[in-house]
């Protein structure tokens, strides 16, 4: 069984309609488990309210607690939720909460000797002492550690820096339609296409192998340094919710990288788990019967 680390913000979306477990490294653990992987969520939460809610949730969605610290000192993140007419989110978060605070200790550092890959962003780098706790995990990992970089930009909390040591690290990274722009200007090719801008990235970063560009409801680009893989993406008569797609997307991904599927399969599967989710209500819905049936004929689980 594969072993897949997320590491980061784990969190409360309060949303119009209530309380819901969030936070993209929590997400994208529990879509991993769909797909059939050990998946650990290194983070940490407060030890109150919201605190207890999450703990509960996570244990619902058969996710381990072991690296989820609780912590009296700090509050639980949470974050308040706005969705415009197409469904798609912003978020306002809390600061200084108890995921600012990842500990770096004997137990984290076996976990990072032991897993086959990790999925990480920017939002938990926006604290010194969550940053270093990251990059001290992603550098103690095995050399064939397939760690993926999904950016999920939240304005103000990245920087040049911020974007610089996490490319430098990962061998897979994927940033979205709307993260394009802020990825084109920081490596100074503004007006560049998608294709461009993706194969600068692998000539600028050696360990990095592979670039997604996630284009919503028109599908996605994987670019290798050799080879491109398009998918057009999938219809719904009506995509009522965005949050979680990109994190089925980055489990498909994931999975289907560490299990050497064929990299056409796995870029239209992730479309079409991507799309499953933004055909749901619920953030954090579950993938259907047929999306699980495709994966297991693409051999990606």
């Amino acid at each position: 069984m594969l072993n897949i680390t997320t590491i980061g913000e784990v969190l409360l979306d309060l949303c119009p309609t209530g309380a819901r477990l969030g936070g993209a490294p929590a997400c994208a653990a529990w879509y991993c488990v769909e797909l059939g992987a050990c998946s650990t969520l290194l983070s940490a939460v407060g030890q109150d309210e919201h605190g207890s809610h999450i703990q509960k949730e996570l244990r619902a969605r058969h996710l381990s607690l072991e690296h989820v610290s609780v912590l009296s000192d700090f509050p639980t993140g949470e974050a308040r939720v706005h969705y415009d007419e197409n469904g798609k989110a912003s978020y306002r978060f809390l600061e200084d909460v108890a995921w600012d605070h990842l500990r770096w200790g004997p137990a984290v550092a076996s976990l990072a000797q032991g897993t086959d890959g990790i999925i990480y962003g920017t939002l938990a780098q926006r604290s010194e002492e969550s940053r270093k706790t990251i990059y001290e995990f992603l550098d103690r990992t095995s050399p064939d550690t397939l760690r993926l970089f999904d950016l999920h930009l939240r304005y103000p909390y990245y920087s040049s820096e911020v974007l610089e040591q996490s490319f430098s690290r990962a061998t897979v990274a994927k940033f979205s339609r709307s993260e394009f722009p802020v990825v084109s200007r920081w490596m100074g090719m503004e007006g560049a296409g998608a294709e461009q801008v993706t194969r600068a990235l692998l000539g600028r970063y050696p360990s990095l192998r592979l670039v997604a560009f996630t284009r919503g409801e028109e599908g996605s680009l994987l670019v290798e340094r050799e080879k491109i893989y398009e998918c057009g993406g999938f219809y719904a008569d009506q995509f009522v919710n965005t949050s979680g797609s990109g994190e089925a997307f980055s489990a498909v991904l994931c999975v289907g990288l560490l299990n050497g599927a064929d990299l056409q399969a796995v870029n239209e599967e992730a479309n079409r788990a991507a799309c499953c989710v933004c055909c749901e209500p619920d953030t954090l819905a579950p993938l259907s019967d047929e999306v699980l049936d495709n994966l297991q004929k693409a051999r990606i689980i």
